[in-house]
């Protein structure tokens, strides 16, 4: 078990960060991918993903240092999460193309075209993919129950809210009224009651 909760805390802290790499510079930097084209923008991307992960992987020593051992109740707790996590990636992967999951229709709207997904869970929440991701990343930590563990999973929180807002900029710009409409009735992460969605503003 020892080792198996030590393989999670070290996907989580090498691969977390790297994943989160991935979206702020896709997003930050959408007009030099568009003018580089996808092969191009896809090779410098997964690049800089492999090198942050290989970054933090050669401090795995120092990052794992401190364990807080197994916890039967935290570790129960991570499973339920797990769960929760799979069922709603199941239910994800029936409205989500693996295009839109690694950001295509972004850099190149033309080539891969892409319809604004309102449907299954993007009827409740506009951005369904990272509560999901979030509630698998915490599920992982408390399995793991390491220090750096927590860290990694609480830091796709605020670079989430950055990388959300810059998303959310971009399907503005790609489409229009349709998009806004779309967040007056749709809340950001919660789901409420439809008269309370109506009001909510991206």
């Amino acid at each position: 078990m020892d080792t198996f909760r030590y393989i999670v805390a070290l996907l989580l802290v090498t691969l977390v960060p790297a994943a989160l790499l991935y979206w702020l510079l896709l997003h930050s930097l959408l007009p030099l991918w568009r003018r580089l084209g996808i092969s191009a923008a896809q090779y410098f991307l997964w690049a800089a993903v492999i090198a942050v992960a290989f970054f933090f992987s050669t401090w795995r020593a120092e990052l794992l240092r401190n364990n807080y051992g197994f916890q039967p109740m935290l570790a129960a707790i991570g499973i339920i999460f797990l769960a929760a996590a799979i069922i709603f990636r199941l239910q994800l992967e029936r409205h989500l193309p693996w295009r839109v999951q690694l950001g295509l229709p972004e850099i190149d709207p033309m080539g891969h075209g892409q319809k604004l997904i309102t449907s299954g869970p993007y009827a409740h929440t506009r951005h369904p993919r990272y509560v999901q991701v979030f509630l698998a990343l915490a599920g992982w930590a408390l399995l793991a129950n390491y220090p750096a563990a927590y860290i990694a999973a609480l830091l796709w929180i605020p670079l989430m809210l950055v990388i959300v807002r810059l998303e959310e900029t971009e399907l503005h710009h790609r489409f229009g009224g349709e998009y806004a409409d779309y967040c007056e009735h749709v809340a950001r992460f919660w789901p409420h009651a439809p008269a309370v969605n109506h009001r909510v503003k991206a």
